[in-house]
């Protein structure tokens, strides 16, 4: 099944699943149920400005159709000892149906390329 996932960077147009997947994160990994509205400005904040982050998206295509089934957000920040910036990983959700599938696995080298290169 990893071979149909791919990942590309979200666009706005995702933002009602991404916030979808952190209401679902927050509940089965902490048991919170977050605030739709601060959830929804906080992603939005997201993609209106890009020094706050970068999600990324992750789809799996089966025949003509396409479904997202995770997405990660990602965090600079410099680092002095690096003197450099380092990217932290945050947010990652993958739908249970794809979990154990290389959803995490395709985004995480999709970001590894990205920081090689």
């Amino acid at each position: 099944m990893s071979d149909a996932i791919e990942v590309r960077d979200a666009t706005p147009g995702d933002a009602a699943t991404i916030v979808e997947f952190q209401l679902r994160m927050a509940l089965e990994s902490e048991g919170l149920t977050l605030d739709r509205p601060t959830l929804e400005a906080g992603v939005g904040a997201v993609f209106t400005d890009p020094n706050k982050g970068r999600y990324l998206i992750a789809t799996r295509r089966e025949g003509e159709h396409t479904t997202v089934v995770g997405c990660l957000l990602t965090l600079p920040e410099w680092s002095d000892w690096r003197n450099g910036r380092v990217l932290w990983i945050h947010s990652v959700y993958v739908v249970p149906e794809a979990r154990g599938a290389g959803v995490y696995r395709r985004m995480y080298r999709h970001l590894q390329a990205e920081v090689e290169a």
